[in-house]
Protein backbone atom coordinates (compact mmCIF):
# COMPACT_ATOMS: atom_id res chain seq x y z
CA UNK A 1 0.00 0.00 0.00
CA UNK A 2 2.92 2.12 0.65
CA UNK A 3 4.03 1.56 -2.45
CA UNK A 4 0.85 2.53 -4.42
CA UNK A 5 0.65 5.53 -2.20
CA UNK A 6 4.33 6.71 -3.46
CA UNK A 7 2.66 5.42 -7.28
CA UNK A 8 -0.10 7.92 -7.07
CA UNK A 9 1.47 11.18 -5.36
CA UNK A 10 4.24 10.78 -7.84
CA UNK A 11 1.49 10.82 -10.56
CA UNK A 12 0.14 13.86 -9.09
CA UNK A 13 3.31 15.88 -9.07
CA UNK A 14 3.39 14.63 -12.97
CA UNK A 15 0.06 15.88 -13.95
CA UNK A 16 -0.81 18.60 -11.25
CA UNK A 17 2.67 20.47 -10.55
CA UNK A 18 1.97 20.02 -7.11
CA UNK A 19 3.69 22.33 -5.12
CA UNK A 20 6.11 20.42 -1.92
CA UNK A 21 3.73 22.07 0.68
CA UNK A 22 0.94 19.86 -0.08
CA UNK A 23 3.00 17.18 -0.05
CA UNK A 24 3.81 17.19 3.59
CA UNK A 25 0.30 17.04 4.61
CA UNK A 26 0.24 13.80 1.97
CA UNK A 27 3.14 12.81 4.05
CA UNK A 28 1.63 13.43 6.95
CA UNK A 29 -1.74 10.88 6.28
CA UNK A 30 0.67 8.41 5.42
CA UNK A 31 3.41 8.34 8.31
CA UNK A 32 -0.43 8.20 10.70
CA UNK A 33 -1.07 5.09 8.47
CA UNK A 34 1.54 2.88 9.01
CA UNK A 35 1.79 4.32 12.31
CA UNK A 36 -1.65 3.03 13.80
CA UNK A 37 -1.29 0.06 11.05
CA UNK A 38 1.93 -1.04 13.12
CA UNK A 39 0.27 -0.61 16.56
CA UNK A 40 -2.94 -3.24 15.09
CA UNK A 41 -0.50 -5.76 13.62
CA UNK A 42 1.82 -5.86 16.78
CA UNK A 43 -0.23 -6.74 19.55
CA UNK A 44 -3.93 -6.91 18.11
CA UNK A 45 -5.31 -8.42 20.89
CA UNK A 46 -3.50 -6.55 24.02
CA UNK A 47 -5.39 -3.19 24.51
CA UNK A 48 -2.52 -0.58 24.73
CA UNK A 49 -3.48 2.40 27.11
CA UNK A 50 -0.98 5.56 27.04
CA UNK A 51 -1.37 8.44 29.07
CA UNK A 52 -4.56 9.63 26.34
CA UNK A 53 -4.99 7.22 23.85
CA UNK A 54 -6.54 4.44 24.08
CA UNK A 55 -5.96 1.38 20.98
CA UNK A 56 -7.00 -1.96 20.87
CA UNK A 57 -8.90 -3.95 18.31
CA UNK A 58 -12.02 -1.47 18.33
CA UNK A 59 -10.12 2.04 17.95
CA UNK A 60 -7.38 0.84 15.65
CA UNK A 61 -8.65 -0.24 12.26
CA UNK A 62 -11.09 2.50 11.96
CA UNK A 63 -7.61 5.13 12.99
CA UNK A 64 -6.09 3.43 9.72
CA UNK A 65 -9.37 4.12 7.89
CA UNK A 66 -9.24 7.80 8.50
CA UNK A 67 -5.70 8.34 7.48
CA UNK A 68 -6.28 5.94 4.30
CA UNK A 69 -9.28 7.85 3.10
CA UNK A 70 -8.51 11.49 4.22
CA UNK A 71 -4.71 11.27 2.03
CA UNK A 72 -7.43 9.90 -0.63
CA UNK A 73 -9.15 13.35 -0.12
CA UNK A 74 -6.58 15.35 -1.16
CA UNK A 75 -5.86 13.80 -4.21
CA UNK A 76 -9.33 13.81 -5.11
CA UNK A 77 -9.82 17.48 -4.76
CA UNK A 78 -7.58 18.55 -7.17
CA UNK A 79 -9.87 20.52 -9.19
CA UNK A 80 -10.83 22.42 -6.05
CA UNK A 81 -7.14 22.74 -4.72
CA UNK A 82 -5.92 24.07 -8.59
CA UNK A 83 -8.48 26.67 -8.58
CA UNK A 84 -7.51 28.10 -5.05
CA UNK A 85 -4.40 30.57 -5.18
CA UNK A 86 -4.01 29.82 -1.10
CA UNK A 87 -4.77 26.49 -0.73
CA UNK A 88 -3.32 25.99 2.83
CA UNK A 89 -7.12 26.83 4.37
CA UNK A 90 -8.58 23.88 2.75
CA UNK A 91 -5.60 20.97 3.50
CA UNK A 92 -5.92 22.72 6.82
CA UNK A 93 -9.41 21.86 7.61
CA UNK A 94 -8.92 18.47 6.15
CA UNK A 95 -6.03 17.80 8.66
CA UNK A 96 -8.18 19.17 11.51
CA UNK A 97 -11.03 16.95 10.65
CA UNK A 98 -8.91 14.14 10.36
CA UNK A 99 -7.21 14.61 13.27
CA UNK A 100 -10.06 14.93 15.37
CA UNK A 101 -11.78 12.42 14.22
CA UNK A 102 -8.38 10.36 14.66
CA UNK A 103 -8.73 11.76 18.47
CA UNK A 104 -12.74 11.03 18.98
CA UNK A 105 -11.58 6.82 17.67
CA UNK A 106 -8.60 7.26 20.52
CA UNK A 107 -9.99 8.53 23.35
CA UNK A 108 -10.75 6.41 27.05
CA UNK A 109 -12.71 9.39 28.42
CA UNK A 110 -16.34 9.76 27.71
CA UNK A 111 -16.37 13.61 28.03
CA UNK A 112 -12.88 13.55 25.66
CA UNK A 113 -15.19 11.49 23.08
CA UNK A 114 -17.96 13.82 23.07
CA UNK A 115 -15.71 16.60 23.08
CA UNK A 116 -13.92 15.61 19.78
CA UNK A 117 -17.15 14.14 18.52
CA UNK A 118 -18.57 17.30 18.88
CA UNK A 119 -15.13 18.90 17.20
CA UNK A 120 -15.42 16.78 14.16
CA UNK A 121 -18.93 18.70 13.34
CA UNK A 122 -16.75 22.43 12.59
CA UNK A 123 -14.18 21.39 10.01
CA UNK A 124 -17.03 19.35 8.28
CA UNK A 125 -19.60 22.29 8.09
CA UNK A 126 -16.60 25.05 7.03
CA UNK A 127 -16.20 22.36 4.02
CA UNK A 128 -20.06 22.30 3.17
CA UNK A 129 -20.32 25.96 3.20
CA UNK A 130 -17.13 27.56 1.76
CA UNK A 131 -16.33 24.52 -1.36
CA UNK A 132 -20.34 23.37 -1.69
CA UNK A 133 -21.89 23.42 -5.02
CA UNK A 134 -25.52 25.03 -4.73
CA UNK A 135 -26.88 27.71 -2.36
CA UNK A 136 -28.63 24.91 -0.51
CA UNK A 137 -26.09 24.42 0.98
CA UNK A 138 -26.93 26.98 3.97
CA UNK A 139 -29.78 24.63 4.45
CA UNK A 140 -27.72 21.41 4.28
CA UNK A 141 -25.41 22.98 7.04
CA UNK A 142 -28.10 23.99 9.43
CA UNK A 143 -29.64 20.70 9.22
CA UNK A 144 -26.61 19.07 10.11
CA UNK A 145 -26.14 20.93 13.08
CA UNK A 146 -29.09 21.22 14.43
CA UNK A 147 -29.87 17.00 14.12
CA UNK A 148 -26.25 16.61 15.69
CA UNK A 149 -27.17 18.75 18.42
CA UNK A 150 -30.18 17.55 19.17
CA UNK A 151 -28.69 13.47 19.46
CA UNK A 152 -25.76 15.37 21.61
CA UNK A 153 -27.25 17.44 24.24
CA UNK A 154 -29.02 14.04 25.96
CA UNK A 155 -25.53 12.23 25.77
CA UNK A 156 -23.53 15.23 27.69
CA UNK A 157 -26.55 15.08 30.58
CA UNK A 158 -25.92 11.13 30.70
CA UNK A 159 -22.53 11.52 30.95
CA UNK A 160 -23.19 14.01 33.97
CA UNK A 161 -25.26 11.33 35.56
CA UNK A 162 -22.67 8.42 34.66
CA UNK A 163 -20.15 10.60 36.49
CA UNK A 164 -22.61 11.29 39.89
CA UNK A 165 -23.09 7.90 39.90
CA UNK A 166 -19.52 6.15 39.15
CA UNK A 167 -17.29 8.83 40.27
CA UNK A 168 -15.40 8.26 37.18
CA UNK A 169 -15.84 8.75 33.03
CA UNK A 170 -13.35 6.06 31.87
CA UNK A 171 -14.08 3.48 29.62
CA UNK A 172 -11.60 0.86 30.69
CA UNK A 173 -12.69 0.41 34.32
CA UNK A 174 -15.94 -1.04 34.73
CA UNK A 175 -19.34 0.84 35.46
CA UNK A 176 -22.22 -0.27 37.41
CA UNK A 177 -25.53 0.24 35.24
CA UNK A 178 -26.88 2.53 37.51
CA UNK A 179 -29.25 2.05 40.40
CA UNK A 180 -32.63 3.24 37.93
CA UNK A 181 -35.64 1.78 39.93
CA UNK A 182 -37.43 0.77 36.74
CA UNK A 183 -37.18 -1.00 33.18
CA UNK A 184 -38.90 2.13 32.47
CA UNK A 185 -36.44 4.40 33.36
CA UNK A 186 -32.93 2.03 32.54
CA UNK A 187 -34.83 2.02 28.77
CA UNK A 188 -35.50 5.51 28.12
CA UNK A 189 -31.58 6.63 30.05
CA UNK A 190 -30.27 3.72 27.47
CA UNK A 191 -31.79 5.23 24.36
CA UNK A 192 -31.06 8.94 25.56
CA UNK A 193 -27.45 7.54 25.99
CA UNK A 194 -27.26 5.85 22.13
CA UNK A 195 -29.32 8.51 20.77
CA UNK A 196 -26.49 10.99 19.49
CA UNK A 197 -24.54 7.92 17.75
CA UNK A 198 -27.93 6.64 16.25
CA UNK A 199 -27.92 10.20 14.43
CA UNK A 200 -24.48 10.46 13.52
CA UNK A 201 -25.00 6.81 12.00
CA UNK A 202 -27.54 7.56 10.88
CA UNK A 203 -30.64 5.73 11.26
CA UNK A 204 -33.58 5.68 9.36
CA UNK A 205 -35.95 8.65 10.63
CA UNK A 206 -32.85 10.89 11.88
CA UNK A 207 -31.02 10.40 8.39
CA UNK A 208 -32.43 13.78 6.84
CA UNK A 209 -30.20 15.77 7.08
CA UNK A 210 -27.06 13.03 5.64
CA UNK A 211 -28.34 13.19 1.71
CA UNK A 212 -28.74 16.94 1.96
CA UNK A 213 -24.98 17.47 3.07
CA UNK A 214 -23.64 14.82 0.46
CA UNK A 215 -25.44 16.30 -2.49
CA UNK A 216 -24.33 19.72 -1.48
CA UNK A 217 -20.48 19.15 -0.18
CA UNK A 218 -17.36 18.89 -2.38
CA UNK A 219 -15.83 15.58 -3.25
CA UNK A 220 -13.97 15.92 -0.30
CA UNK A 221 -16.85 16.12 2.03
CA UNK A 222 -18.73 13.50 0.81
CA UNK A 223 -15.86 11.25 0.99
CA UNK A 224 -15.30 12.02 4.65
CA UNK A 225 -19.05 11.88 5.67
CA UNK A 226 -19.36 8.43 3.88
CA UNK A 227 -15.94 7.08 4.57
CA UNK A 228 -15.25 8.66 8.47
CA UNK A 229 -18.06 10.69 10.21
CA UNK A 230 -20.72 7.78 9.64
CA UNK A 231 -17.91 5.78 11.60
CA UNK A 232 -18.61 7.79 14.65
CA UNK A 233 -21.50 7.04 15.02
CA UNK A 234 -21.17 2.78 14.83
CA UNK A 235 -18.07 3.27 17.13
CA UNK A 236 -19.48 4.92 19.64
CA UNK A 237 -22.63 2.33 19.69
CA UNK A 238 -20.12 -0.56 20.07
CA UNK A 239 -18.28 1.07 22.94
CA UNK A 240 -21.23 1.88 24.98
CA UNK A 241 -22.81 -1.39 24.37
CA UNK A 242 -18.99 -2.38 25.88
CA UNK A 243 -19.01 -0.29 28.45
CA UNK A 244 -22.64 -1.21 29.99
CA UNK A 245 -23.01 -5.00 28.33
CA UNK A 246 -25.43 -5.13 31.22
CA UNK A 247 -27.81 -2.85 29.44
CA UNK A 248 -28.99 -5.88 27.00
CA UNK A 249 -32.93 -4.84 27.63
CA UNK A 250 -35.75 -4.69 25.09
CA UNK A 251 -34.58 -1.01 23.99
CA UNK A 252 -31.96 -3.25 21.97
CA UNK A 253 -34.28 -5.33 20.27
CA UNK A 254 -36.56 -2.37 19.39
CA UNK A 255 -33.80 -0.37 17.82
CA UNK A 256 -32.26 -3.59 16.15
CA UNK A 257 -36.24 -3.86 14.32
CA UNK A 258 -35.96 -0.14 13.66
CA UNK A 259 -32.70 0.11 11.74
CA UNK A 260 -33.92 -2.99 10.12
CA UNK A 261 -37.25 -1.37 9.03
CA UNK A 262 -35.37 2.04 7.90
CA UNK A 263 -32.58 0.47 6.02
CA UNK A 264 -35.01 -1.53 3.91
CA UNK A 265 -37.77 1.43 3.08
CA UNK A 266 -34.13 3.43 2.69
CA UNK A 267 -33.28 0.71 0.03
CA UNK A 268 -36.12 0.96 -1.67
CA UNK A 269 -35.73 4.96 -1.74
CA UNK A 270 -32.70 4.28 -3.51
CA UNK A 271 -34.38 3.25 -7.00
CA UNK A 272 -36.66 6.51 -6.58
CA UNK A 273 -33.21 8.83 -6.81
CA UNK A 274 -31.80 10.61 -10.05
CA UNK A 275 -29.21 12.29 -8.30
CA UNK A 276 -26.45 10.18 -8.24
CA UNK A 277 -24.95 11.13 -5.00
CA UNK A 278 -28.28 11.32 -3.51
CA UNK A 279 -28.39 7.61 -4.10
CA UNK A 280 -25.65 6.75 -2.78
CA UNK A 281 -26.23 8.61 0.65
CA UNK A 282 -29.53 6.84 0.52
CA UNK A 283 -27.70 3.26 0.36
CA UNK A 284 -25.00 4.58 2.86
CA UNK A 285 -28.15 4.94 5.15
CA UNK A 286 -28.97 0.45 4.19
CA UNK A 287 -25.71 -0.37 4.80
CA UNK A 288 -25.26 1.43 8.27
CA UNK A 289 -28.90 -0.48 9.26
CA UNK A 290 -27.23 -3.51 8.93
CA UNK A 291 -24.15 -2.56 11.08
CA UNK A 292 -26.32 -1.12 14.21
CA UNK A 293 -28.70 -4.23 14.04
CA UNK A 294 -25.19 -6.45 14.42
CA UNK A 295 -23.88 -3.92 17.18
CA UNK A 296 -27.03 -3.68 18.91
CA UNK A 297 -26.94 -7.33 19.40
CA UNK A 298 -24.45 -7.38 21.89
CA UNK A 299 -22.09 -9.95 20.85
CA UNK A 300 -18.41 -10.27 20.14
CA UNK A 301 -19.43 -11.81 16.91
CA UNK A 302 -21.86 -9.16 15.95
CA UNK A 303 -19.52 -6.14 16.71
CA UNK A 304 -16.58 -8.02 14.91
CA UNK A 305 -18.93 -7.83 11.92
CA UNK A 306 -19.91 -3.97 12.31
CA UNK A 307 -16.45 -3.45 12.39
CA UNK A 308 -15.82 -5.16 9.66
CA UNK A 309 -18.83 -3.30 7.72
CA UNK A 310 -17.78 0.04 8.46
CA UNK A 311 -14.35 -0.58 7.31
CA UNK A 312 -15.65 -1.86 4.11
CA UNK A 313 -18.67 0.79 3.83
CA UNK A 314 -15.90 3.33 4.11
CA UNK A 315 -13.81 2.29 1.30
CA UNK A 316 -16.80 1.55 -1.14
CA UNK A 317 -19.03 4.87 0.06
CA UNK A 318 -16.20 6.79 -0.55
CA UNK A 319 -14.68 5.50 -3.41
CA UNK A 320 -18.64 5.63 -5.13
CA UNK A 321 -19.02 9.44 -4.17
CA UNK A 322 -15.23 10.20 -6.17
CA UNK A 323 -16.70 8.66 -8.76
CA UNK A 324 -19.90 10.52 -8.87
CA UNK A 325 -17.16 13.96 -8.46
CA UNK A 326 -15.29 12.53 -11.32
CA UNK A 327 -18.83 12.16 -13.75
CA UNK A 328 -19.87 15.54 -12.52
CA UNK A 329 -16.90 17.03 -13.66
CA UNK A 330 -17.16 15.63 -17.23
CA UNK A 331 -20.62 16.13 -17.48
CA UNK A 332 -21.51 19.02 -15.38
CA UNK A 333 -24.43 17.07 -13.99
CA UNK A 334 -25.30 14.73 -11.29
CA UNK A 335 -28.47 13.08 -13.19
CA UNK A 336 -28.73 9.82 -14.19
CA UNK A 337 -30.49 10.79 -17.14
CA UNK A 338 -27.86 12.95 -18.44
CA UNK A 339 -24.75 10.87 -17.68
CA UNK A 340 -25.30 8.30 -19.81
CA UNK A 341 -23.45 6.40 -22.64
CA UNK A 342 -19.79 6.46 -20.82
CA UNK A 343 -18.88 2.67 -21.63
CA UNK A 344 -18.34 3.09 -25.32
CA UNK A 345 -16.08 6.81 -24.71
CA UNK A 346 -14.44 5.54 -21.61
CA UNK A 347 -14.44 2.07 -21.52
CA UNK A 348 -11.32 1.61 -18.69
CA UNK A 349 -13.39 4.25 -16.63
CA UNK A 350 -16.83 1.84 -16.92
CA UNK A 351 -14.39 -0.94 -15.29
CA UNK A 352 -13.11 0.96 -12.69
CA UNK A 353 -16.87 2.21 -12.17
CA UNK A 354 -18.12 -1.31 -12.01
CA UNK A 355 -15.84 -3.03 -9.62
CA UNK A 356 -16.89 -0.43 -6.90
CA UNK A 357 -20.61 -1.04 -7.89
CA UNK A 358 -19.38 -5.01 -7.22
CA UNK A 359 -18.13 -3.87 -3.78
CA UNK A 360 -20.95 -1.94 -2.47
CA UNK A 361 -23.08 -4.99 -3.67
CA UNK A 362 -21.26 -6.91 -1.22
CA UNK A 363 -19.85 -9.19 -4.22
CA UNK A 364 -17.10 -11.82 -3.69
CA UNK A 365 -14.27 -11.57 -3.11
CA UNK A 366 -14.77 -8.25 -0.74
CA UNK A 367 -14.68 -7.40 2.96
CA UNK A 368 -18.20 -6.21 2.72
CA UNK A 369 -19.17 -9.68 1.20
CA UNK A 370 -17.96 -11.26 4.29
CA UNK A 371 -19.35 -8.60 6.66
CA UNK A 372 -22.49 -9.09 5.12
CA UNK A 373 -22.64 -12.65 5.87
CA UNK A 374 -21.23 -12.24 9.25
CA UNK A 375 -24.06 -9.58 10.06
CA UNK A 376 -26.75 -11.88 8.53
CA UNK A 377 -25.95 -14.92 10.71
CA UNK A 378 -25.65 -12.55 13.60
CA UNK A 379 -29.23 -11.08 12.81
CA UNK A 380 -30.97 -14.20 12.16
CA UNK A 381 -29.73 -15.45 15.70
CA UNK A 382 -31.56 -12.78 17.45
CA UNK A 383 -35.04 -13.43 15.89
CA UNK A 384 -35.87 -15.56 12.25
CA UNK A 385 -38.56 -12.58 11.69
CA UNK A 386 -35.69 -10.52 10.55
CA UNK A 387 -35.37 -12.42 7.62
CA UNK A 388 -38.00 -10.62 5.71
CA UNK A 389 -35.99 -6.96 6.36
CA UNK A 390 -32.52 -8.73 5.76
CA UNK A 391 -33.30 -10.51 2.65
CA UNK A 392 -34.69 -7.30 0.86
CA UNK A 393 -31.73 -4.99 2.27
CA UNK A 394 -29.29 -7.55 0.49
CA UNK A 395 -31.69 -8.10 -2.69
CA UNK A 396 -32.15 -4.42 -3.17
CA UNK A 397 -28.18 -3.37 -2.52
CA UNK A 398 -27.33 -5.63 -5.52
CA UNK A 399 -30.20 -4.01 -7.99
CA UNK A 400 -30.01 -0.35 -7.12
CA UNK A 401 -25.82 -0.91 -7.44
CA UNK A 402 -26.49 -1.90 -10.65
CA UNK A 403 -29.05 0.31 -11.18
CA UNK A 404 -26.45 3.00 -10.47
CA UNK A 405 -23.83 1.72 -13.11
CA UNK A 406 -26.33 0.68 -16.00
CA UNK A 407 -27.66 4.24 -15.74
CA UNK A 408 -24.44 5.92 -16.31
CA UNK A 409 -22.40 3.83 -18.46
CA UNK A 410 -25.14 1.84 -20.66
CA UNK A 411 -27.45 3.99 -23.20
CA UNK A 412 -26.96 6.49 -25.84
CA UNK A 413 -24.92 9.82 -24.69
CA UNK A 414 -26.83 12.56 -23.68
CA UNK A 415 -26.94 15.66 -26.09
CA UNK A 416 -27.08 17.94 -23.14
CA UNK A 417 -23.51 16.86 -22.14
CA UNK A 418 -20.47 18.14 -23.13
CA UNK A 419 -18.11 16.17 -24.84
CA UNK A 420 -15.98 13.83 -22.62
CA UNK A 421 -12.48 13.72 -22.34
CA UNK A 422 -9.73 11.41 -21.50
CA UNK A 423 -9.49 10.60 -17.40
CA UNK A 424 -6.28 11.34 -15.88
CA UNK A 425 -4.36 8.94 -14.53
CA UNK A 426 -4.49 9.99 -10.86
CA UNK A 427 -8.71 9.20 -11.39
CA UNK A 428 -7.43 5.17 -12.09
CA UNK A 429 -5.38 5.45 -8.94
CA UNK A 430 -7.56 7.17 -6.71
CA UNK A 431 -10.26 4.72 -7.82
CA UNK A 432 -7.71 1.16 -7.64
CA UNK A 433 -7.01 2.54 -3.70
CA UNK A 434 -10.12 2.95 -3.44
CA UNK A 435 -10.92 -1.29 -4.56
CA UNK A 436 -7.84 -2.68 -3.36
CA UNK A 437 -7.92 -2.85 0.62
CA UNK A 438 -11.33 -4.39 0.64
CA UNK A 439 -10.03 -6.92 -1.47
CA UNK A 440 -6.99 -7.59 0.75
CA UNK A 441 -8.20 -7.05 4.12
CA UNK A 442 -10.83 -10.08 3.22
CA UNK A 443 -7.39 -12.09 3.43
CA UNK A 444 -6.74 -10.48 6.62
CA UNK A 445 -9.98 -11.18 8.40
CA UNK A 446 -8.52 -13.52 10.82
CA UNK A 447 -6.84 -10.46 12.32
CA UNK A 448 -10.41 -8.77 13.56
Amino acid sequence: MMTLMTMAMFTLMINYKLKFKWFINLWIMIIMFLFSSSLFFSSMNLPKLYYFMFLDQWSTPLIMLSSWISALMIISSQKILNKMKKPKFFLSMIVMLNLSIIMMFAQKSLIMLYIFFEASLIPTLILILKWGYQPERLQAGMYMIIYTIIGALPFLVNIMFIYKSNGHLNMILPSDPFLLTTNMTMNLWWMFMSLAFLIKTPIYGAHLWLPKAHVEAPVAGSMILAGLLLKLGGYGIIRIMILFSKMNLFTNLFMTSMALVGGMVSSFICMRQNDMKSLIAYSSVGHMSMMLAGAFSGTLWGMTMSLMMMLAHGLSSSGLFCIANMLYEKTSSRSLFISKGLISILPNFSLCFFLMASINMAAPPSLNLLSEIGLIITILSMSMMFIIPVAMMSLMSAIYSLFLYTSTQHGKSSSFSSPYSSMMTVNYFTIFLHWLPTQILILLSDLM
